[in-house]
């Protein structure tokens, strides 16, 4: 009878180190994240920001636990780094990140090194550089080359097979899954049963074994992860690129408004074109030069607009479009009403320009730019091509001044006509058309769009400041 009993306690504490190991629910670790920066003060802050950046990156994609080189190493009892990559994958880890944060004259990089154990993994072993002047962009942009290598599958394994149906997976809460049924991607279903955090117990339809690999649709959704982040990096190009910084102890948009309410107009008057870029100086513009062909074209603008009707009136009408005298048609009238009326609007598009070419050569952003979508599409209602203008795409700012300007000329001509309604309809059409492209357009200057960006050029020649002195740098990458 004794041994009877001895037997059923054998029994019962078998079955629960039994139900232990199945249940067992050690957290894994998926990717060890090394940083190899080189530490000085200066980068000290910024290489572990970027390291933060990362594996939160992991984190938040829900497919691959990431843990840190120190952490790694208190958990396995491994000394040095470079035994992590002959060992890792005795630890389940299936990659490695090496990352480097540096700085080369004015310009931050960050080098990641995509190092995987397995072939069960989307990474693919390639070096990735990422750069920006923005130090605060740079663990952003590390962060969006990792969500993007991701999928839009999660891969789990069969780690126990526990009868005909039940079965424990390497996947659980923390990879976003819920008791519910799933449908795989090969199209049978997937039953959670019990959840836990790094596992869970599952109901499949089918036979597996153990180490078999299978996939549903991730619970994340990656395109709005990289859409916060790029709103995130426009905020601090926004920020710290801002005009505002041309300026002391005054507003940038405040000054823009007087400069082309007030400023330009009088310049343009004494000036024609070339007031447009005197006017930038009350922007902060310093040390500046006029983009010339700008100041030709505004200064041949005011020339037809001044002398377009005397010229059709060989000589005879009169200059001013207030008097029509009999020399004058009623068309002439007209279209020297328009001419004259228009020139302050040929005077706001040369200012423009110029404005555009200085922020572009200065490297600074214009007023109003966390908002630039909704200033480029009133600064178009206003001002025929202003919003293209104000984004820095000269070449379609001034497709656009040209269209709207010579089709309202055609219209006043023929206003007394029958043919005015298709001249207006026709103005009206290439205005909405000039709307909806000031809206989508992407910002032309270069300080944002390499701000922005995704990949580096393979050389880099420039000059910026660093520190109180002008520094000339060269760079030249290449991924092997």
């Amino acid at each position: 009878m004794r041994h009877a009993f001895l037997i059923v306690c054998i029994m019962a504490v078998c079955t629960v180190f039994s139900t232990l190991t199945v249940y067992a629910d050690d957290m894994p670790v998926d990717v060890i994240i090394i940083n190899t920066s080189i530490q000085t003060p200066m980068i000290q802050a910024l290489s572990s920001m970027t390291e933060n950046a990362i594996r939160e990156a992991f984190v938040q994609c829900r497919q691959l636990v990431p843990a840190g080189a120190e952490d790694f190493f208190s958990m396995t009892g491994i000394q040095s780094p470079e035994d992590i990559v002959g060992k890792a994958h005795l630890y389940g880890v299936s990659l490695v990140v090496y990352m480097r944060v540096f700085l080369v004259g004015p310009v931050y990089y960050c080098e990641l090194f995509f190092k995987p154990l397995g072939d069960a993994i989307a990474f693919k072993e390639e070096t990735v550089t990422v750069q920006a002047t923005i130090a605060k962009n740079i663990p952003l942009k590390a962060k969006r080359e990792i969500i993007k290598r991701h999928q839009d599958i999660l891969h789990f394994t069969v780690k126990t097979k526990i009868d005909a149906h039940t079965y424990s997976i390497d996947a659980g809460q923390w990879h976003g899954l819920t008791e519910t049924t799933y449908t795989l991607a090969n199209g049978t279903h997937c039953t959670v049963k019990v959840l836990r955090r790094y596992s869970a117990l599952v109901e499949l339809d089918g036979d597996y074994t153990e180490g078999n690999t299978l996939a549903i649709k991730s619970t994340v959704n990656r395109k709005r992860l990289l859409k916060a982040l790029t709103a995130m990096m426009d905020e601090n190009v926004s920020y710290e690129r801002s005009g505002k910084y041309l300026l002391q102890g005054d507003s940038d948009s405040k000054r823009a408004i007087e400069a082309c309410c007030v400023v330009n107009p009088f310049g343009n008057i004494l000036l024609p074109g070339y007031g447009a870029f005197l006017a930038t100086h009350y922007m902060g513009f310093t040390h500046t030069q006029p983009q010339w062909w700008g100041v030709y074209a505004a200064a041949g603008a005011v020339t037809l607009q001044l002398g377009l009707v005397p010229a059709l009136g060989k000589g005879k009408v009169n200059f001013f479009p207030w008097v029509q005298d009999n020399d004058k048609t009623q068309a002439q009238y007209g279209l020297h009403i328009y001419l004259w009326a228009t020139l302050p609007v040929t005077y706001t598009v040369a200012f423009f320009h110029q404005l555009a070419y200085a922020y572009e050569t200065q490297r600074y952003l214009p007023p109003f730019f966390r908002d630039k979508d909704i200033t480029a599409v009133l600064l178009s209602a206003i001002v025929p091509g202003g919003g293209l203008l104000y984004k820095g795409s000269i070449l379609w700012g001034y497709t656009y001044w040209l269209s709207e300007f010579t089709l309202g000329g055609l219209c006043a001509y023929n206003w007394q006509q029958h043919r005015r309604m298709l001249w207006a309809g026709l103005v009206a059409g290439v205005k909405l058309v000039e709307l909806i492209h000031a809206w989508f357009a992407a910002p032309a200057y270069t300080v944002y769009s390499n701000e922005l960006s995704h990949n580096i050029t393979p050389l880099h020649i420039g000059a910026g400041g660093f520190g109180n002195e002008l520094c000339f740098y060269a760079y030249f990458s290449k991924n092997y």
